[in-house]
């Protein structure tokens, strides 16, 4: 078989919700300061790093259950467990790698049944956040966060199917073999992708997939 491995962007692809950071921010209150920040990066001043930073910051102290009270709440697209059951029968290894937070992408990755999951680390000491954050995944590198996963699976960029949404996800759609644009909100997006789709159910990707892999 030509590919060996599927890779998602989390928000917007397999949730409804675009960004769990404004999502977050949204229930605890924090999004007028937090665009704030989204602004200074849109113009060039911070990077991404030092606007993960900022954001996290404004959650500090902030008891861990109810950040996981938050996440329960973000819904998944309709048919993300079947799909990925259907890559799996395949023989298709999963990836989920998002520039969001850790706490979303491994939940959705334990409900759907995702093999691996990379996302931004939101640090935690005594079960309530510290306002720091790892930063794994940036703006622009998900090519780079692709590499380094195909090399813990020993395979390579070339034999993955990325699907993504948005123009962070355009250097690992770039960098993948095939690519799968879900409901793009970019221009960029659709004309780097190799197949387009607009959906509201998961399942409905399975007969493009069909279609890729045979």
């Amino acid at each position: 078989m030509r590919y060996k491995a599927v890779v998602f962007d989390v928000d917007g692809v397999l949730t409804e919700i675009d960004s769990i950071w404004r999502f977050i921010h949204e229930k605890l209150g924090t999004w007028n300061i937090a665009k704030k920040y989204a602004e200074m990066f849109k113009r060039g001043e911070i990077d991404y790093v030092k606007w993960a930073e900022l954001d996290v910051s404004l959650w500090k102290d902030i008891p861990f259950h109810k950040i996981i009270e938050i996440i329960k709440e973000v819904k998944l697209r309709d048919g993300g467990k079947e799909l990925i059951r259907f890559l799996k029968i395949k023989g298709l290894k999963t990836i989920a790698i998002s520039a969001g937070l850790d706490v979303l992408t491994d939940y959705v990755a334990k409900i759907l049944g995702i093999d691996k999951a990379v996302s931004n680390r939101l640090i935690i000491s005594n079960n309530v956040l510290t306002g720091e954050v790892e930063v794994k995944v940036l703006y622009n590198n998900k090519d780079l966060v692709l590499k380094n996963v195909c090399e813990e699976l020993g395979i390579s960029p070339a034999e993955t199917i990325s699907v993504g949404d948005s123009e962070v996800d355009l250097p690992m759609m770039l960098k993948s073999g095939f690519s799968i644009a879900v409901n793009p909100t970019s221009e960029a997006v659709i004309k780097v992708a190799k197949r387009v789709l607009y959906l509201k159910d998961l399942r409905e990707l399975i007969p493009v997939f069909n279609e890729i892999l045979y």
